[in-house]
């Protein structure tokens, strides 16, 4: 997917439209706050013009996925005078559009990093920058085709940095995975992710110039398409919703096998975890009676949303009110997780995450599992999910949970290096004896 192109030499009136000074404050507000990346972006919404809205979520979301590798070639060339601070996001900024954008100005970017710094940090920074930005700009395509430094430990914190993952991270990854899927995952998830949506009819393009994908009702948006989405033609009418790939394959692969056992029978599913409401929806518009319910109560609202547009026949219930229902044929829990499958659409994942936190996500995803299994009746279908790569929140997740009487149907590995090329993914889906 082409970046937008970078900005012209500076103004007021691109001030506005490419607010470099608004992204070195979100990046502020990611790294050092911990808040999370869309938060940032919708805290400062009100500051900005559409398009410099636009331009920030390219710009913010490349700088964070590609921050690893900016911050390797930030020091190589920096030595012992390393910038920290104000200064060293707002040259990362910079950085990333010199690396990772494909249609830049390298000195309008130069020339409007250094401005705002001169503004801030005065002469002397100004002029540092303005060196290290040109270095950086002079050697863009090596730092962007980096090689795997193939000297020392592949799970050494340089294979960490050249990946673009937090060390702790990155030596998981390896030690489940393996160097080469570990190195193709990585290198894939520097790329923007591909907008899929799903559309409700599977013949027609809900928006012009759409390409099917392999799935029946799965469109790739056209490049041209930009701007927020709830102002593309078709998404009041609820003819299509956002969906990456990925959960698009999950939905139809286990759609498709529950309606196979259930025979002329509609199938009864329980979304524990459905916000923001995809799977609910795709199963809904797969034949399947869908009942929704999420244990974020905040999350709930979104689910609402999405529902009330474009499946109002899904049935949302309150957390607790799930104690009353009937056995289901079909349990779905997408559990909370780390996280490490989305790193393409949620770069800020990559540094907001915690390895402390894996133990209480465990914890979770036990309670979770145990609690589906529960609903599901003799005959009837689990499927867990998390949009992770991390063998402890998939397969051994599961094997902890020790439910009795479980038989694997299906399973599903998908990451973003592997066809469709979407988020990445482990599920299963177990049937009750």
């Amino acid at each position: 997917m082409a970046a937008p192109k970078s900005s012209p030499p500076t103004s007021s009136a691109n001030e506005k439209r490419y607010p470099r000074a608004v992204a070195v404050r979100i990046l502020a507000r990611v790294l050092s706050d911990h808040e999370p990346l869309d938060e940032a972006l919708a805290a400062v919404s009100g500051e900005v013009t559409p398009e410099g809205r636009a331009w920030l979520q390219e710009v913010c979301s490349g700088t964070l996925r590609w921050k690893g590798r900016l911050d390797q070639a930030i020091d190589a060339i920096a030595l012992k005078k390393k910038p920290t601070g104000w200064l060293r996001r707002a040259i990362l900024v910079g950085a990333y559009q010199l690396v990772g954008q494909d249609r830049t100005s390298p000195g309008a970017t130069v020339s409007e990093t250094v401005n705002i710094i001169k503004k801030k940090e005065g002469e002397a920074p100004a002029k540092f920058a303005n060196a290290l930005l040109r270095r950086i700009a002079e050697d863009a395509e090596r730092w962007r085709a980096l090689p795997f430094p193939e000297r020392g430990k592949p799970e050494s914190d340089e294979a960490a940095s050249w990946a673009s993952l937090p060390e702790w991270l990155w030596k998981r990854i390896v030690r489940d995975r393996g160097i080469e899927w570990s190195r193709a995952y990585a290198q894939a998830s520097l790329e923007r992710p591909q907008i899929w949506i799903r559309g409700r009819d599977a013949k027609t393009p809900p928006l012009e110039g759409a390409e099917a994908g392999p799935v029946a009702g799965s469109w790739r948006s056209p490049p041209q398409s930009s701007g927020a989405v709830h102002r593309w033609d078709g998404f009041v009418e609820g003819r299509f919703f956002v969906q990456d790939i990925s959960s698009q394959t999950l939905v139809d692969g286990i759609s498709a096998e529950v309606k196979r056992a259930c025979g002329s029978k509609t199938p009864r599913a329980l979304d524990l975890c459905a916000a923001p409401g995809g799977k609910s929806v795709g199963l809904a518009w797969s034949g399947i009676d869908v009942t929704a319910t999420d244990r974020d109560e905040t999350r709930v609202a979104l689910l609402r949303q999405t529902v009330e547009r474009v499946a109002p026949e899904v049935k949302i219930v309150p957390r607790a009110a799930i104690d009353a229902l009937e056995l289901q044929d079909l349990v779905w829990v997408d559990s909370p997780c780390s996280g490490t499958g989305i790193l393409r659409r949620h770069p800020d994942v990559r540094w907001l995450r915690q390895e402390r936190e894996l133990a209480s996500l465990a914890l979770v995803q036990l309670e979770l599992l145990r609690e589906g299994w529960s609903k599901v009746r003799p005959g009837g279908f689990l499927a867990f999910s998390v949009c992770s790569v991390l063998v402890e929140e998939g397969a051994d997740a599961v094997a902890r949970a020790g439910l009795t009487g479980a038989t694997e149907i299906k399973r599903w590995e998908l990451a973003p290096q592997l066809e469709p090329y979407g988020d990445g993914f482990w599920a299963v889906l177990l049937q009750k004896s």
